[in-house]
């Protein structure tokens, strides 16, 4: 939280330095802030500051090929499965961890790739073409069915 407000808060610095004609100097705080919102997995904020820093005459190369290069390799499986239409607690008992710590995983998943609702998150995922997204949503449920 403290890196995405000190990127948004180098982001309207940089602004207001170009917009008083200050360029060079705008153009620098717009590019940290490029970096701090990258670096906290606001990719939104991201382009938003590459965009402005882009309309000012500056220079950057892409913020991302996809938002989902942001995620860790676990937060990708959990976001897999629960796009694939796994609960939290079938998440939880297929990858040995607890309830809480798969909230945890989601709450970061949402934040980076921007949704707020499970919908969204699998719409994110086929969007961008990831294969975890087109899992058959009973398979855990029915390997749950299958154990003595």
């Amino acid at each position: 939280p403290a890196r995405a407000q000190h990127a948004r808060a180098s982001l309207s610095l940089g602004r207001a330095l170009v917009a008083d004609g200050a360029v060079r100097e705008g153009r620098e705080h717009m590019r940290e802030a490029v970096g701090l919102a990258r670096r906290c997995g606001c990719v939104a904020l991201a382009r938003q500051a590459r965009d402005d820093l882009v309309a000012a005459g500056g220079r950057m190369r892409e913020v991302t090929a996809s938002p989902l290069d942001m995620l860790t390799g676990t937060e990708r499986t959990v976001a897999g499965l629960v796009a694939s239409g796994a609960g939290n607690r079938e998440v939880a008992e297929s990858l040995f961890v607890t309830v809480r710590t798969v909230e945890l995983h989601l709450t970061s998943v949402y934040r980076k790739l921007g949704v707020a609702r499970r919908g969204e998150l699998a719409e994110a995922l086929r969007a961008d073409g990831t294969a975890a997204a087109s899992r058959p949503a009973g398979r855990l449920r029915d390997a749950k069915k299958r154990k003595p």
